[in-house]
């Protein structure tokens, strides 16, 4: 789910290629730059005054995000769907809490019913996801703020989603509401070096407000700042430079264009999967992500794979997994969907 960097983007990193953020006062131009990307996605996720850090990628965010709602609240139960990033299993591991894993709704969804049924008074947070990894599904996060009603904290983990689904939307597409602009979200994470075009590594969490961040700040008296609060303590100020370099020249005009691009794109893919006699999962897909059905997905993926393709397997369902990136081009498309056809005759 990454691709290849904008060239400013790459030009941006070089430049701060030795300059850590974990040390601010050092490099107090990168401290500026972070505030600056965090308050462009957090106009993007519709809170402009959010909080919140660029980090190394979801997994950190994801980690952070639970890090301070547990110390907010001293409870061990997280719930989150069967369809959640593999993120959340080396969380709750890490931090000591209880996972309690659900189920999907028939649209691949977390069960809003099943949630509400295993909160209780030792329920940290609930996570929702917009824009799963397998499917690209969004999750329905204003019922789970219903459902929550302010006896957890709601995370919602838009690593994907939080840079395709705000465009989408521009472009006229029915996106449900994901982000801060639903009440009751008390985190977002997101990835800018995903569809955001930006270099690895380069993710983001943003929090409502500042609440609860000096219960995981420490004291750091050699460095030029008296405190951190993020969980790396080295961190990466290219990719910080790169995130902002690339935002700034691009702005919403120009990742509504890369995300219809890539629209355009998937559309293209899912007609060549029709043609071979596949059913897609979701038609037409939600995001940037082909699925289709298939007995046999590692079986396809291997026999691609020989081929010089690189799909993956879903497994909530069984399924084959394509995701159109922006560096995927049409003729390139149409080579890879005489291939696969080839391969669905004989696997």
């Amino acid at each position: 789910m990454c691709t290849a960097p904008h060239p400013l983007a790459i030009e941006a990193h070089a430049l701060f290629i030795e300059a850590n953020l974990g040390n601010p006062g050092l490099y107090p131009g990168t401290a500026d730059l972070e505030r600056d990307v965090i308050r462009w996605l957090g106009e993007l996720l519709s809170h402009p005054t959010a909080f919140g850090h660029v980090v190394s990628g979801g997994t950190e965010a994801n980690i952070t995000a639970l890090w301070i709602a547990r110390n907010l609240t001293r409870r061990r139960k997280v719930i989150y769907g069967q369809t959640a990033h593999f993120s959340f299993g080396k969380a709750v591991d890490l931090l000591g809490l209880e996972p309690v894993v659900v189920g999907q709704d028939a649209s691949f969804r977390i069960d809003v019913d099943a949630v509400a049924r295993e909160i209780d008074g030792d329920t940290l947070a609930v996570v929702g996801v917009a824009g799963t990894t397998e499917l690209g599904v969004v999750d329905p996060i204003a019922d789970l703020a219903e459902a929550v009603d302010g006896r957890a904290f709601l995370h919602v983990d838009a690593a994907f989603g939080g840079m395709v689904l705000p465009f989408l939307r521009r472009m006229g597409h029915d996106v449900p509401p994901f982000d801060f602009s639903v009440d009751g979200v008390f985190s977002v994470s997101t990835d800018p070096h995903k569809m955001g075009l930006s270099t690895v590594p380069s993710g983001a969490i943003l929090f409502r407000e500042e609440q609860g961040a000096e219960l995981i700040t420490v004291e750091a008296p050699y460095l030029t700042v008296k405190d951190q609060r993020s969980l790396s303590g080295t961190r990466c100020s290219a990719a910080v430079a790169a995130s902002w370099a690339v935002m700034s020249h691009l702005g919403r005009e120009g990742y509504t264009r890369v995300v219809e691009r890539c629209m355009s794109l998937t559309e293209r893919v899912a007609d060549g999967v029709r043609g071979a006699g596949a059913e897609l999962v979701l038609d037409p897909p939600p995001m940037n992500i082909v699925a289709f059905h298939h007995e046999r997905p590692g079986a396809v993926v291997a026999a691609m794979k020989e081929k010089g393709w690189c799909l993956s397997r879903a497994t909530h369902p069984r399924a084959v997994r394509i995701v159109v990136m922006p560096h995927a081009r049409e003729e390139t498309v149409d080579a890879m969907v005489a291939d696969l056809g080839e391969v669905l005759q004989k696997v």
